[in-house]
């Protein structure tokens, strides 16, 4: 008799959708993905890629043992070794570089959807005594960082609009720079349910979606132009004063004097004849400066002398900057109609309205420039703490209403890590000697891909943890396989919030082949490092800590082993109602206000959102005329980033890489679909398959992201992008992200020639 159980866990993979999943497992072998009940029925569902499960688990890519390499890095040459030799050559090598050079001297890189309870972050803060160094971040920050700017730091990937089900309350809903008909699929159902309770859905996006075939109006600017849209809008706001002028005095700097010789906001203290304090000083209606937090009506326009200092309103120096660009100039600079501008600007003033960012706008060099234009434009006409009303990123569902787990336990004060951002791996000198990779590191997180494996090549020890083999695994000297989120031993290996609910990672089947969880290999390298005692409680002890510790009132009446009766999903103890990010009106920024004027970029020339014209993407670029088109790398629906990149259900459809061009662009190159064609220039090479694709624009082409080294016929896409590095963002957050969408190219049909 076949014995056929259904377990239920929730996905783990980064479209942020969080479905809670029913799979069924047949004699031991998962065969079937489908959606799991969820304790709110408005998020149930699940997404194609799920559907894909059981063949993604058991593709022929897995690694079926620990590897060690034996030829040349990069060669590809391999052979099995035992686990306990694998680990005890990972101890021994890392135990010798530190012994000579430091814990610095090791660094770990984590790829995203990884387990928190097991990612190697608590290995990597206390290996050597010291902690090691992080290789960190390097997409999906930017537009995170402007937000922060303007309205306070909540997580370098915290910063959201309202909830999905708050889509319907909005008059307007922008979707800027998002798609989430394929990347965010469970969330495609709100703005649907938005459109046909009336909202008018505009999509900005330089190329024709799958989500603006759905929208009631699709806004069109050139590849890397959406910063001069944002400041072309605010011109027409603030020039038809469409500004909630109470609003911004009561709850934005707008009305904060700014000291024209440092750029900085006049205080208290800069006027000692009449006080010492570091309060702000604005101008009331009577004309004399006061304290911001005393006057009720400051003037919110007007150059002033204060106490000897030069200065002017926060709100002027705005008006000052955005005069520079109206609708005539902006459309020439983004291809949007300047009537176009001017009625979008209206239409997101008569509010409710919503702005909802992706990913798509994230990888320019001045990308958090945009967002923090956008998150003006939401604060100046009091479209943000209320139904229908607010900015941030859409995509992963991070607007719900979340609650606060126990703590894991703590880490002595000693263990920390050293950040260093993907971006400057290569390109200066580092004390790192060995690196620790889990997932594919080199795909999807670096930009100039030969500096990348020249890097690598440098060395002493790379060990890569990992489902698959794929690029990273190629230049690693270890190579060791990790289990799926959907395979364990324990009975809980997570804990995951999402759409107002609490739900356990379960294990679903045993360890495919001779793989580990990660949780269980963290341990033994612990182990064989001296570190064992700080991982003695199992994923199930940390997650019963965890529940059962919470003392959030949204887990009230929530504990580890009721969740495990109800199928390990709970509703959280939170009102059905959409959670709306900033209803308080507190910004946890320097001021208590929303920032639209940074004070810390001051000395950089960056305290406004300046549009700077260095974007490679930009038809004015030097490289533009060898390189006359903007590659972008979308993402594709059939996998969430590079997760999926071989599962065959989908390989069926969408087999290889292909090019995407416009139509005339393919033709002026006399390519056809089907054919072989090169894109290059001056820093690498990459070849696919064209398919000629109105959806893009002339001057625009595309190959969606996540395809590995492997799957082209020659070539890497990340041989081609910038590396470029924003020194505004090193300046404020230490790190910077990379600009992937600012690459230009030529393309030519394939015969086998070098690159140029």
């Amino acid at each position: 008799m076949t014995d056929e159980v259904v377990v239920n866990t929730v996905c783990a993979h980064n479209c942020g959708g969080r479905s809670p999943l029913a799979c069924t497992v047949r004699d031991g072998r998962l065969v079937r993905v489908a959606p799991a009940e969820h304790p709110d029925c408005r998020y149930q569902g699940l997404c194609v890629r799920c559907l894909t499960l059981p063949q993604w688990v058991y593709a022929e890519e897995r690694i079926a043992t620990p590897m060690r390499r034996t030829g040349p890095r990069g060669s590809g040459a391999f052979e099995p070794v035992s686990w306990d030799q694998a680990l005890d050559e990972i101890a021994e090598r890392f135990t010798a570089l530190i012994d000579a050079h430091g814990a610095k001297s090791i660094a770990f890189s984590r790829t995203s959807g990884s387990s928190q309870l097991a990612n190697y972050s608590r290995l990597a803060a206390l290996i050597g005594g010291g902690g090691s160094a992080n290789f960190f971040g390097g997409v999906d920050m930017a537009v995170h960082m402007g937000l922060n700017n303007v309205l306070g730091f909540k997580g370098m990937f915290g910063q959201a609009a309202n909830e999905w089900t708050d889509r319907p309350n909005a008059r307007n809903y922008l979707v800027w720079g998002n798609n989430p008909a394929e990347t965010s699929m469970t969330s495609m159902r709100f703005l649907l349910d938005a459109r046909a309770a009336g909202t008018e859905i505009i999509v900005i996006d330089s190329r024709y979606s799958a989500t603006a075939m759905h929208a009631t109006w699709w806004i069109a600017p050139r590849p890397g132009t959406d910063l001069a849209l944002a400041l072309g809008l605010l011109h027409v706001l603030i020039d038809e004063r469409l500004v909630d002028e109470p609003f911004a005095a009561k709850h934005t700097v707008a009305p904060l004097l700014v000291r024209k010789d440092n750029g900085r906001f006049l205080r208290q203290s800069d006027m000692p004849a009449t006080g010492s304090g570091d309060g702000y000083l604005v101008i009331d209606a009577d004309g004399a400066p006061g304290d911001s937090s005393a006057v009720s009506n400051p003037r919110l326009r007007g150059h002033f002398e204060v106490g000897g200092h030069p200065a002017a309103t926060a709100f002027t120096l705005l008006a000052e900057l955005v005069a520079g660009y109206p609708p005539g100039r902006v459309a020439d600079i983004t291809g949007v109609a300047g009537a176009d501008i001017r009625d979008l600007a209206r239409s997101y003033a008569n509010g409710p309205s919503t702005i909802g960012f992706g990913y798509g706008v994230d990888r320019y060099l001045h990308a958090e420039v945009l967002t923090r234009a956008a998150a003006t434009m939401a604060v100046l006409t009091g479209n943000i703490g209320k139904p229908g009303s607010g900015v941030g990123v859409q995509s992963h569902g991070i607007g719900n209403r979340m609650a606060a787990l126990g703590p894991t336990p703590p880490l002595p004060d000693w263990a920390r890590t050293e950040s260093i951002p993907n971006i400057e791996v290569g390109s200066r000198d580092l004390p790192v000697r060995a690196l620790f990779c889990q997932g594919d590191w080199l795909n999807q997180r670096m930009a100039n891909m030969d500096r990348a494996r020249e890097y690598l090549a440098s060395l002493e020890f790379v060990v890569t943890v990992d489902h698959f083999w794929q690029t990273t695994a190629e230049w690693s000297d270890i190579v060791l396989p990790a289990s799926t989120f959907l395979e364990g031993r324990e009975r809980v290996r997570d804990v995951a919030m999402a759409g107002n609910s609490v739900m356990l990672r379960q294990p679903v089947i045993p360890p495919v082949g001779d793989s580990r969880p990660d949780s269980e290999i963290e341990k033994a390298l612990a182990e064989r490092l001296g570190l064992g005692e700080h991982f003695e409680a199992s994923c199930e002890d940390l997650v019963r800590a965890q529940i059962d510790g919470s003392t959030d009132p949204a887990m009230q009446g929530i504990t580890f082993d009721g969740l495990l009766a109800r199928g390990g999903a709970a509703a959280l103890k939170v009102p059905r109602t959409p959670n709306v990010q900033y209803r308080d009106l507190r910004f946890p920024t320097p001021t208590g206000r929303a920032e639209f004027y940074v004070e810390a970029l001051a000395p950089l020339g960056e305290a406004l959102p300046v549009y700077r014209e260095d974007h490679e993407a930009l038809p004015s670029h030097p490289r533009a005329d060898a390189y006359p088109l903007v590659l972008v790398q979308a993402h594709a629906r059939q996998r969430a980033h590079s997760t999926f990149f071989n599962t065959r259900w989908t390989l069926e459809l969408w087999p290889e890489p292909v090019l995407e061009l416009n139509p005339a662009d393919a033709d002026a190159r006399g390519l056809t679909d089907g054919d072989l064609a090169e894109a290059f220039n001056g820093r690498g090479n990459v070849v696919a398959r064209v398919v000629a694709s109105a959806d893009y624009p002339p001057g625009m082409a595309n190959l969606s992201e996540g395809w590995k080294q492997s799957q082209y016929v020659a070539g890497n896409v990340q041989a081609l992008t910038n590396g470029d590095i924003n020194p505004a963002q090193r300046h404020l957050w230490g790190h910077a992200n990379i600009p992937f969408y600012d690459t230009r190219v030529q393309v030519r049909p394939w015969r086998g020639e070098p690159p140029q």
